[in-house]
């Protein structure tokens, strides 16, 4: 029978070995000195500890500490194991599909990137899901590796207790049970989260807000949203759904949004809003350098012609990118209100064109956020951009992993 003591014996000794693995993963290379200086362990249970995970493959030795004055033999150094095995990280957007393979130094080892345009409906979407998970899986163990879990993002509300899809308007995606559907043909941990929370889980761990105290990921493409990042934790609100900015109401009468709404932000901030723009400036009959670019087919726009278009002083591509900038940073001033976060991380397809898109987001900080909260405020641009989601859904796992190292399986829902 087990007892309390025994179970808070088992409960202490994970937590410390989270604490070593986590002191490896910022601070390694470290000896077993090293370790026990940093984390405040003893060094008989650092050595214990240590052991166990060498065993298991997620610590590597790797050649002498130089740094440690000891009396007697240098320490050996230790870092975590890139070979600990490999996560594959999967994103299902409006009109594409990625799949990324990293290992355990998040380093990409195999990646699939296609378009869904020409996909007629949700079932053929999956089915090429299942498709490209199948092909990258036997690939990485064709290669002897082993393969730890599979994370999916997805634009939308997901039920993460049950790895349920429940909502995507911008792909008319609803009650999708994609965790139950993926382990049916894998036997793997599935974790499935809102991909801008999986961006913003990625970005404070392993970008330049690394540790922030608080992060505000706010990410614009098709659709508009975010995540907070509190002490490393995701916060998912009661439900889980946390980080809808999108559809935070902004114009009382505006525009009909994808969620049944009007006025939402994501009508005004995104990608789609931009090319609605330009759209309406040149049937208005301006003349742009865009015409020439998409061959008068403005289905064709993209992020980067605009980009073009701007460099070359266009001005309906000026225009369009500055008013969207704007109500950018009329939604984002507003989260530093509410927020107070010490980093702000921009992201999402829209993100390509910060050059120009930042400076007019700052002004609209600058006039309209409380001069207590900007000025501690950090804005930054998402480290990964296109693959912001499928780079969270790895840190994701890792953290996972590296904060429940006995019993990480029992926790997908983080």
């Amino acid at each position: 029978m087990i007892n309390g003591n025994s179970v808070d014996h088992t409960t202490m000794r994970e937590m410390n070995t989270a604490l070593i693995l986590n002191t490896l993963r910022l601070h390694a290379p470290l000896s077993r000195a090293g370790v026990a200086s940093y984390t405040g362990l003893n060094k008989a249970s650092v050595s214990s500890m240590v052991k166990e995970l060498l065993e298991r493959g997620l610590v590597v030795e790797m050649g002498i500490d130089t740094t440690m004055s000891e009396v007697g033999r240098p320490g050996i150094n230790l870092r975590l194991n890139p070979d600990a095995g490999t996560i594959i990280s999967v994103e299902i957007g409006v009109d594409f599909i990625s799949i990324i393979a990293a290992n355990f130094a998040f380093e990409v080892i195999a990646r699939r990137y296609e378009s869904t345009n020409d996909l007629p409906g949700q079932q053929m979407i999956l089915d090429n899901v299942l498709i490209y998970i199948k092909e990258i899986y036997q690939q990485i163990r064709r290669q002897g590796k082993t393969v730890l879990a599979i994370s999916v993002g997805v634009p939308g509300l997901v039920d993460m207790q049950t790895g349920t899809l429940l909502l995507a308007p911008n792909l008319d995606w609803r009650n999708v049970p994609l965790r139950q559907l993926l382990q049916a043909e894998f036997d793997l941990p599935v974790y499935v989260a809102n991909e801008a929370n999986m961006a913003a889980l990625g970005e404070s761990y392993l970008g330049p807000a690394q540790n922030s105290r608080l992060l505000l990921y706010v990410s614009s493409g098709v659709g508009l949203g975010g995540g907070i990042v509190i002490d490393g934790r995701l916060l998912t609100g009661i439900t889980g759904f946390a980080g809808e900015f999108g559809h935070m109401t902004v114009v009382p009468n505006g525009l009909p949004c994808s969620c049944g709404n009007i006025g939402c932000w994501e009508t005004e901030a995104t990608q789609m809003a931009l090319f609605r723009r330009i759209r309406e400036a040149l049937q208005a009959g301006r003349q742009s350098l865009l015409l020439d670019l998409t061959s008068a087919s403005l289905d064709q726009l993209t992020i980067q012609s605009i980009v073009y278009a701007i460099q070359n002083n266009d001005a309906v591509a000026c225009e369009a990118l500055e008013a969207t900038g704007r109500w950018l940073g009329i939604g984002i001033a507003s989260l530093i209100n509410a927020l107070n976060p010490e980093h702000v991380v921009f992201g999402g397809k829209l993100s390509l064109a910060h050059d120009y898109l930042m400076p007019v987001i700052i002004e609209e900080i600058e006039r309209r956020a409380f001069s207590w909260m900007r000025e501690k405020t950090h804005l930054a641009i998402a480290t990964h951009v296109d693959d912001a989601c499928v780079m969270g859904g790895v840190a994701m796992v890792h953290r996972s992993i590296i904060n429940y190292p006995f019993s990480w399986q029992n926790h997908l829902e983080l």
